[in-house]
C-alpha cells in the first residue's frame, strides 16, 4: 500500500473515531435535555390536571372553566387518570394502561412525586392532599413527537459522520499529494540519474526540514560515492600511465644492451638504470597500493601533521638537496593532531611539496604553519614559474599538465591525486598564482 493512501486510512480511521465520539456525546446529550424538558412540561399538566379534578369544588366555576380550557390545550382527559388512597380510579378518562402499576402509585404517594417512560408514552405521577382525601394523579403524553426529533438528529449525525468520513478521505489525499510531493521529486529525480549523472545532487526547492535533510543526506552520501567512484578512476587511470613509463625504459634499455657486447662499465651503467627504473616502479606500485586499498584497509587513526610533514621535508633535503624553509607560527599545538591515513598524506603533501620544488628549479620554498580561527592552515610557496589564469581551474584534472611545463618531466598526476587525498581528510587544497611562484594553502 502506498504511504499516501495509507496516510489517508489512518486520518479517516482517527476522524471516525474522533465524529463517533462527538456524535454519541450530542447524541445523549440533547436526549436527556429534551427528555429533562418532556418531563418538566407533563409535570406542570399533571399539576393541572390535580387542580381540575380535585379543586372543582372550591374554587369559582370561573375559574375553573379557564383552568379546564388550559388543561385541554395542553393534554388530552384520555391521558389523565386519578388514584385515590386506596389505589382505586377515582377520576380520569385513562384507560387501564399496562405499564402503571400499582408499585409506580405507592412510590408516588410516598415521595410526592414520580416519574418514567416506555417505548410510546412519558409518565409523570403527583400525590396531592384534598379535602376530599389523598389523590395520585398520573398523566402521559406521547413521545411520537419525542422519537421523530431523535430519529431525525440521529439521522443528520449520520449523514454528517458520513460526509465527514468522505471529506476527509479526498482532503487527506490532496494533503498527502502535496505532503508527498517533494519525495515524489525526489524519486523521479533519482531515476534520472544513470552512470553519467549519478553524482548531481537532487534539488528540492521550499520543502520541509525533514525532505531537507533527506536530501542534504542523500547528497553527501552520493558525494562520497563519487568521491570512491573518483578514486578508483584514478587509480586506474595511475595505473596505465604511471606503470607504462618504468616498463617500457625498462624493456628499451635492455634491447638496447643486448643489441652489441658492452663493457663491463657499461653494464654496470645498464645495471644501475634497471635498479633505478625498478626502485621507480616499486614506489609507484606501493602509492598505488595505497590508494586502492589492496596493501593495507584505508584506515584513520591519530597522527601528527607536523611529524608527517618533517618527515617529507628530510626525505626532499637529502634526495634532491632542496631548500626548504620553515616559518611555524602555532600556539595551540593540539591542532597538529589529526585524524587521518598517514601514508596517503605523505604521498599528497609530497606531491605539493615535490612540484614546488621541480617547477621552482631547486630555488628555495618556504613552508609556513599557521593558525586562524583555532584551525590549522599549511602555506606552501615557491618562487617559480608560476600556474597561468587559464590553467588555475584545470590544474587538479587528470594528466592536464600547464601550457608553461613542457620542459619539466611529469604527467599531470600527482596534482590531481592530492587533490582526491585531500578530500577523502576533509582539508580544503586553495592554489594561487602570480608572477612571483605559486602558493598553495591547506585548511584542516
Amino acid at each position: 500500500m502506498k504511504l499516501k493512501n495509507r496516510f489517508s486510512l489512518f486520518a479517516v480511521l482517527i476522524f471516525s473515531v474522533i465524529i463517533i465520539i462527538a456524535s454519541a456525546v450530542i447524541y445523549v446529550s440533547f436526549y436527556k435535555k429534551v427528555e429533562s424538558q418532556e418531563f418538566q412540561s407533563l409535570e406542570s399538566k399533571t399539576l393541572l390536571a390535580a387542580i381540575y379534578y380535585l379543586e372543582k369544588d372550591e374554587i369559582p366555576s370561573s375559574e375553573h372553566e379557564s383552568i379546564k380550557s388550559k388543561l385541554l390545550k395542553t393534554i388530552s382527559r384520555s391521558n389523565i387518570i386519578v388514584y385515590d388512597s386506596l389505589g382505586n380510579r377515582f377520576d380520569g378518562e385513562m384507560r387501564n394502561d399496562v405499564n402503571i402499576h400499582r408499585s409506580f402509585v405507592d412510590y408516588v404517594a410516598r415521595n410526592g412525586t414520580g416519574r418514567f417512560e416506555s417505548d410510546k408514552y412519558f409518565y409523570s405521577g403527583l400525590y396531592y392532599n384534598d379535602n376530599q382525601g389523598d389523590f395520585v394523579i398520573v398523566t402521559r403524553e406521547s413521545k411520537e413527537d419525542f422519537n421523530t426529533q431523535m430519529t431525525s438528529l440521529l439521522n443528520i449525525l449520520t449523514i454528517v459522520s458520513i460526509s465527514g468520513v468522505l471529506l476527509i478521505f479526498i482532503f487527506a489525499q490532496i494533503l498527502g499529494n502535496i505532503a508527498y510531493n517533494p519525495i515524489f521529486k525526489i524519486i523521479r529525480q533519482i531515476q534520472e540519474r544513470d552512470s553519467k549523472n549519478f553524482h548531481e545532487p537532487i534539488v528540492i526547492n521550499k520543502s520541509y526540514t525533514e525532505v531537507e535533510t533527506l536530501v542534504n543526506t542523500y547528497n553527501h552520501f552520493v558525494e562520497r560515492i563519487a568521491e570512491t567512484f573518483s578514486v578508483q578512476k584514478n587509480f586506474i587511470d595511475y595505473v596505465s600511465h604511471e606503470l607504462r613509463t618504468p616498463i617500457t625504459a625498462l624493456l628499451v634499455t635492455m634491447d638496447v644492451t643486448n643489441r652489441k657486447e658492452r663493457t663491463n662499465e657499461e653494464y654496470e651503467d645498464v645495471i644501475r638504470k634497471l635498479k633505478q627504473y625498478t626502485i621507480d616502479l616499486e614506489e609507484t606500485l606501493e602509492q598505488m597500493m595505497i590508494l586502492s586499498g589492496a596493501n593495507q584497509t584505508i584506515e584513520v587513526e591519530k597522527i601528527r601533521i607536523d611529524e608527517v610533514l618533517w618527515h617529507i621535508i628530510e626525505e626532499v633535503t637529502q634526495q634532491k638537496r632542496a631548500r626548504i624553509n620553515v616559518n611555524i607560527e602555532v600556539e595551540d599545538e593540539s591542532l597538529f593532531t589529526i585524524t587521518g591515513n598517514e601514508k596517503l598524506l605523505q604521498v599528497a603533501i609530497n606531491n605539493i611539496i615535490g612540484n614546488a620544488i621541480k617547477y621552482s628549479d631547486n630555488k628555495p620554498v618556504k613552508v609556513e604553519l599557521l593558525e586562524e580561527n583555532n584551525k590549522l592552515k599549511i602555506r606552501i610557496h615557491d618562487a617559480g614559474i608560476g600556474i597561468s589564469e587559464k590553467d588555475l581551474s584545470k590544474i587538479t584534472q587528470n594528466f592536464y599538465r600547464g601550457e608553461n611545463t613542457h620542459s619539466y618531466q611529469g604527467k599531470g598526476i600527482g596534482l590531481s591525486l592530492a587533490n582526491i587525498i585531500f578530500k577523502l581528510h576533509k582539508i580544503d587544497i586553495k592554489i594561487s598564482s602570480n608572477g612571483d611562484g605559486t602558493t598553495v594553502l591547506l585548511s584542516f
